[in-house]
């Protein structure tokens, strides 16, 4: 698969920056200590420039990261079947100790069955190969290994209803997907609520976000489309999806609900010629 230097410069960026500022060092400090110019290390930061491989471990040093940020620039730097920019969510979803999840076009990826997940990506990919389009399902799929772990994350899913009767991939895809929604969805590791189709405007209606609770980095927020996302740390945007979250929460039937609606949802499909 093709890989964005770009995109790899801009999610390291992030994290330089992040890690800097939890240190309390200023640019000209740590630009200093890698002896490069502060105006290099501001380009760093915002995803305009590199830097050596051989600086990696120094920054990593410098910024007392412990290994993780060197960490973090070798994936972003590895060929694995996830496209660059999504890397690090990946990560997180690996490091989470707790993950809330609001879809409204689709089932969640950690949720999705390969034949589900093949028909999205084949639909937002149209030019890709047969091999690259299996590439991204497999590694799909892999991200769903952390709801068996043993020290996995607590997930916890926020659905519209019209996502589960849209017939992804036909009616026999879309019933699997519903099967394979309702196997995972077991309290309390795994709880998945469902909006229903007559319910009001809500505040989730300007899109789908993710939110990561990671042990030594605190939460994190995540918005995303199929090329690009937009990772916040910041208080303001972490509390303004926290809020969010509670109140799609708070419109959305309860988990013992949801899972009948998906069970009923799911007959349906079986009623279908």
């Amino acid at each position: 698969m093709a890989v964005s230097r770009k995109s790899a410069r801009l999610r390291f960026g992030f994290e330089v920056r992040r890690y800097r500022k939890r240190a309390g060092m200023t640019q000209q400090h740590v630009a200093k200590a890698l002896h490069i110019s502060q105006s290099h290390l501001s380009d760093v930061e915002v995803g305009k420039k590199g830097l050596g491989t051989e600086q990696i471990p120094r920054l990593d040093s410098v910024l007392n990261a412990g290994g993780l940020l060197a960490k973090r620039w070798q994936d972003l730097h590895r060929e694995d079947g996830y496209a660059e920019w999504f890397r690090d969510v990946v990560t997180l979803e690996q490091e989470a100790t707790e993950i809330r999840l609001y879809q409204s076009s689709v089932v969640p990826g950690l949720f999705q069955t390969a034949a589900y997940a093949r028909e999205l990506i084949q639909l937002g990919n149209p030019g890709a190969t047969s091999v690259a389009v299996t590439e991204q399902v497999e590694a799909r799929i892999r991200r769903q290994e952390i709801l068996e772990a043993e020290q996995g994350a607590v997930v916890m899913a926020v659905i519209e209803e019209h996502v589960l009767r849209r017939p992804v991939g036909g009616v026999e895809t879309m019933a699997a997907q519903l099967d394979k929604l309702l196997e995972v969805a077991i309290p309390p590791r795994v709880t998945v609520q469902v909006i229903p189709l007559d319910t009001p405007e809500h505040y989730g209606m300007d899109g789908s976000f993710a939110l990561f609770v990671v042990p030594e980095k605190g939460h994190l927020a995540y918005t995303e489309t199929h090329v690009s996302s937009d990772p916040r740390d910041d208080k303001a945007a972490i509390d303004g999806y926290m809020t969010i979250f509670g109140n799609l929460r708070g419109v959305a039937l309860a988990p013992s609900a949801s899972r009948s609606l998906i069970e009923r949802i799911r007959r349906e499909f079986d009623a279908q010629p």
